[in-house]
């Protein structure tokens, strides 16, 4: 009885140093996960702080912007390519939360995708597709959203179909550009979307900049790009001529 007490001491021990083994691993396992992939990101913005100046709104999704310079230098990556990683990875965690429930990600599954949507934008796989059409119709709908009514009428317009058809917004996300779109049944018109996960600090030299910007000329490369707004702003840059909406 008493060597059977002694043994049930030692695999008590045991035990609990093999799961206090385990729990140290898997913490660490955490942490460096984490770090790896945090040290591409620049964070979320708090939900007050979450709020487009340019289109007076406040955002209902968070967007996590990513560190262009870190991206560079670890992955060699140009600004289009770091610009359509931020994107892909902010949709495609928007979906898994979607799709789950999850409020939040733990930082392996946060891994996994950062890294699966590293390797697509290496093979030249991204989910923002630039039209083939030569002539293109950027519409920043930001002005609009209190008006859908007009919002649909601005882009059945005829000048505005002279070209594919693109909507922009800095305060919906793409989810939420698409969801708009089957709304008002313009998603028919093969419209494609530029979200606010395509806006950055960064310009298309890596420079940081003191607001966030879309450069067109960088997303549609060698379209000739119309853009209809209500006014002109520094933060969407790019080559492109400037059609005034009322």
């Amino acid at each position: 009885m008493h060597n059977l007490i002694i043994l049930v001491i030692i695999f008590f021990h045991i035990s609990c140093s093999s799961n206090e083994l385990k729990s140290t691993t898997a913490v660490l396992d955490e942490v460096y996960i984490s770090s790896g992939v945090e040290q591409f990101s620049l964070g979320l913005l708090p939900e007050w702080a979450n709020f487009s100046k340019i289109g007076s709104c406040h955002r209902k999704s968070s967007v996590r912007y990513m560190n262009f310079e870190n991206i560079h230098k670890s992955f060699h990556l140009d600004y289009s390519q770091a610009l359509h990683l931020q994107h892909m990875f902010n949709r495609k965690i928007n979906a898994y939360k979607l799709s789950s429930g999850a409020a939040d990600l733990l930082p392996k599954d946060e891994s996994y995708i950062f890294h699966n949507v590293y390797q697509q934008v290496l093979g030249g796989r991204y989910d923002f597709i630039v039209p083939k059409f030569s002539q293109v119709s950027v519409v920043w709908i930001d002005h609009f959203l209190g008006d859908l009514k007009k919002l649909k009428k601005i882009v059945q317009r005829q000048d505005v179909l002279a070209g594919h058809p693109i909507l922009l917004s800095d305060c919906l996300s793409s989810h939420e550009l698409e969801q708009l779109a089957k709304k008002l049944k313009i998603d028919v018109l093969g419209t494609k979307y530029l979200s606010s996960e395509m806006f950055t600090i960064y310009n298309r030299q890596m420079e940081k900049k003191s607001m966030f910007i879309i450069d067109l000329s960088q997303i549609l490369q060698g379209k000739n790009i119309k853009f209809f707004g209500k006014k002109r702003v520094e933060n969407i840059q790019g080559e492109y001529k400037f059609i005034k909406l009322k």
